[in-house]
């Protein structure tokens, strides 16, 4: 098989051989390589392959995506679920923020009815 035709287009522009060009794109059809790799191997210029697929009116293989839901997901090493201590930690302080929350909401309601002031902003103020 001979990679170059008996004519040259141009200094610049290689003409391969028929067979070459059949062989390449049977290779990339067939195998498991990408074009970008076989246009490395075999030295061609970018988007040559897809050219060649093009002018003999073959199709690209299309990329084959691997869904997420097959792989596991990771667990966060930091975070045990295990960890009773934390999470009982955890659930102490929100507790003490909700209590804190309504403490204040409290006071602001006694607030407004003993002294006659609005405190709460209003939400159509600019």
């Amino acid at each position: 098989m001979e990679r170059y035709s008996k004519v040259y287009g141009s200094k610049w522009q290689s003409q391969y051989s028929e067979e070459f060009k059949r062989k390449i794109c049977q290779e990339y059809l067939t195998g498991d390589e990408g074009l970008s790799f076989l246009e490395r191997k075999y030295n061609l210029g970018n988007s040559r392959i897809s050219a060649w697929l093009k002018s003999f009116g073959l199709e690209k293989k299309r990329p084959v995506y691997v869904s997420s839901c097959i792989m596991p997901a990771k667990r966060d090493p930091d975070i045990q679920p295990e960890d009773s201590a934390s999470v009982k930690l955890l659930k102490k302080q929100l507790e003490d923020a909700l209590l804190e929350k309504e403490l204040y909401r409290k006071m602001i309601e006694v607030a407004e009815r003993d002294l006659k002031i609005n405190i709460r902003k209003k939400s159509v103020t600019k």
